[in-house]
């Protein structure tokens, strides 16, 4: 399937705000991103690419606060809400 191009703009634009986090609060507290954990999996989230797309991913964390950890990106997805 091939992706819009605003899908794609916006994937950029979000892995540069995954790299340039310092703690997983400055995800979270970017209403924009709408990064959220996924029910029914361990370390598996989710962040708004468009209101149709989402961009999945993995954490591996690295301590044991739960602040800082290693992102698997997996599959963008289209939203099941639209």
């Amino acid at each position: 399937m091939k992706l819009p191009d605003d899908v794609i703009n916006k994937f950029f634009a979000t892995v540069q705000k995954i790299e340039s986090a310092v703690i997983i609060y400055d995800l979270w507290k970017n209403p924009g991103l709408n990064f959220e954990k996924l029910k029914g999996y361990k370390n598996r989230y989710s962040m708004r690419l468009t209101g149709k797309f989402r961009l999945e991913m993995e954490i591996t964390w690295t301590n044991t606060d739960q602040t800082t950890g290693v992102f698997y990106l997996l599959t963008i997805s289209a939203h099941y809400r639209d």
